[in-house]
């Protein structure tokens, strides 16, 4: 039986290391507000000095500056007064914002979970380039945050760069009435039974990827998975790969994500947001001709149109209103769609590559186990293979390809843990808090498939079992999100990679060599790897 998602993800914090928390967050607000009133007192005392104009100006400005900063220090000190804000350590402007670039890219941001974690409990604030959020990371602020999320308390918050990527049509932008009829467009087209409907596509195209990786006998930059991705969605959709198409696709898209840690949504020529907002148009441009020829080759009534996901994007109706997408929703959509595929799939397949090439005995059992498949391969077979799956389950565990993601406060102000939220609060869900929870997973910082497999399997150790149905969608496992924003391709992600795995271990010998870690925009490990025939095949 699984834990309850309800039960603490720590110890609670005791009630004198508490106070020395919350007095602690205080202190910094009030020593803060101090500096900057000597900083001000110093900049006017020079300004009526001043007898250039020059110095006149920076002391004018160091002056405004200044009283910003105390106003804004003011505001937070009385939100942590009112218990608006958590406790949590801000940092001063700047500083914080170059240490938190710092920690994404070198490889920190466990750590500073984890000292967080420690300090202030499953629920702190913290700051991203000058707006303060409120961190969210155990299994009940998880089950508050997405309750409130079915009932349209909070809603998405993308940070503004990312929600212009998307496109204003995408399902992932939405809220409230428009985001419930997006969702019923889509979701049964991206149910387990429908998705189905690719499992002869996608084995057929991994099958003779497999081949062209092994037949040059080097190896491979995991890299290739970004493409083997995008093949897969151009052959699911249209029968046939267009490689032009796909090598453009593939190129606008590395471009289209550099914009995704950019620190302005202005487009100025030449910065990284400005170019990906034009790679954006480039593959909307590129998506229109794709959604143009499916139409001329596909008519409604056609098998394809009825049973791949762009044919219901494109002809699909609400059963409510009767509602079709208009032209730009089917755009911003599949755009999202082979993002959703081009990044994180491949991040998955090189994160499992990795960690399985660390584990050689999980990596052994995952082959014994995959060469007893039948021929052709079953959804249903491929779904109950329990080591397959549980070393799929605990690599996403381990590395999950989405960090986290963001709310907001809708409209009435919510309530959680004595706190008091007011309209437009935004908080930062951390699935990454959630997967790394030491009572939940031990010793969880290291690799165990044991710790996902039932209690019937040989290889079962009732000392590592977590108790945890990863397939169940609670808050002890949230790598697919939760709420009304669950990620849509889950189904079609979790097929994708089962099949990979089934087909790369059954019928090759794998090696993996220099593994990096990366963080951004998608979590996970690159690696080269190599396939040999196995001769037992």
């Amino acid at each position: 039986m699984c834990r309850s998602p309800t039960s603490n993800s720590k110890q609670p914090i005791k009630g004198g290391k508490k106070a020395s928390i919350v007095w602690s967050s205080l202190i910094e607000h009030i020593i803060k507000v101090t500096l900057y009133s000597a900083f001000l007192i110093h900049a006017i005392q020079s300004t009526k000095r001043s007898t250039k104009i020059f110095s006149y100006v920076v002391n004018i400005c160091i002056s405004l500056i200044s009283l910003m900063l105390i106003k804004s220090e003011l505001i937070l000190l009385i939100q942590r007064i009112q218990r608006k804000l958590p406790p949590g350590y801000l940092g001063f402007p700047i500083i914080r914002d170059i240490k938190f670039i710092l920690t994404t890219t070198s490889g920190g941001i466990q750590q500073s979970l984890d000292y967080a974690r420690n300090n202030y409990g499953t629920m702190f604030s913290q700051t991203f380039f000058g707006q303060t959020n409120i961190a969210m990371g155990g299994q009940d602020d998880l089950l508050w945050l997405f309750n409130n999320d079915r009932k349209a308390l909070t809603e998405i918050a993308w940070p503004p760069n990312i929600v212009m990527l998307l496109g204003p049509g995408a399902v992932a932008n939405q809220t409230g009435k428009y985001h419930r009829v997006l969702r019923r467009l889509l979701e049964p087209y991206f149910a387990p039974l429908f998705v189905t409907n690719y499992l002869k596509c996608m084995d057929d195209t991994t099958l003779h990827e497999l081949h062209d990786w092994s037949s040059c006998g080097e190896y491979q930059s995991s890299e290739v998975f970004k493409m083997y991705a995008l093949r897969l969605f151009y052959v699911s959709s249209f029968g046939r790969a267009d490689e032009d198409v796909i090598a453009t696709l593939h190129d606008d898209f590395k471009t289209w994500i550099g914009g995704f840690m950019a620190v302005t949504v202005k487009r100025i020529k030449g910065t990284a947001f400005d170019e990906a907002m034009k790679a954006r148009d480039r593959i909307l441009d590129t998506v229109d001709n794709l959604i143009d020829t499916f139409i001329k080759e596909n008519p409604e009534e056609s098998e394809r149109a009825q049973t791949t996901i762009i044919g219901r994007l494109i002809y699909g109706k609400d059963k409510d209103n009767n509602r079709m997408m208009t032209r730009d929703e089917m755009k911003d959509n599949i755009l999202n769609l082979i993002f959703a595929g081009h990044d994180t799939t491949y991040a998955s397949i090189s994160t499992l590559l990795y960690h399985l090439s660390e584990n050689p005995e999980a990596m052994e059992a995952l082959a014994e186990e995959v060469s007893t498949l039948k021929e052709p391969l079953d959804s249903d077979e491929l779904k109950n293979a329990p080591v397959l799956n549980a070393c799929i389950h605990e690599s996403w565990r381990m590395d999950p390809p989405v960090l986290g993601s963001f709310r907001k406060v809708a409209d009435k102000d919510v309530h959680h843990k004595r706190y008091t939220f007011d309209k437009g609060t935004t908080f930062n869900y951390s699935i990454l808090m959630a997967t790394t929870d030491e009572s939940l997973y031990k010793n969880h910082d290291q690799f165990n498939m044991k710790r996902f497999l039932p209690t019937d399997h040989p290889l079962y150790d009732p000392q590592v079992d977590s108790n945890i149905d990863p397939l169940a969608g609670r808050t002890n496992y949230p790598i697919f999100g939760g709420g009304t924003h669950v990620c849509l391709g889950k189904a079609f992600a979790q097929l994708e990679l089962r099949v990979l795995a089934a087909r790369m271990f059954k019928h090759y010998q794998v090696e993996v060599r220099n593994p990096k870690k990366s963080f951004f925009p998608v979590n996970g490990w690159n690696v080269e790897f190599k396939l040999t025939k196995r001769k037992d095949v």
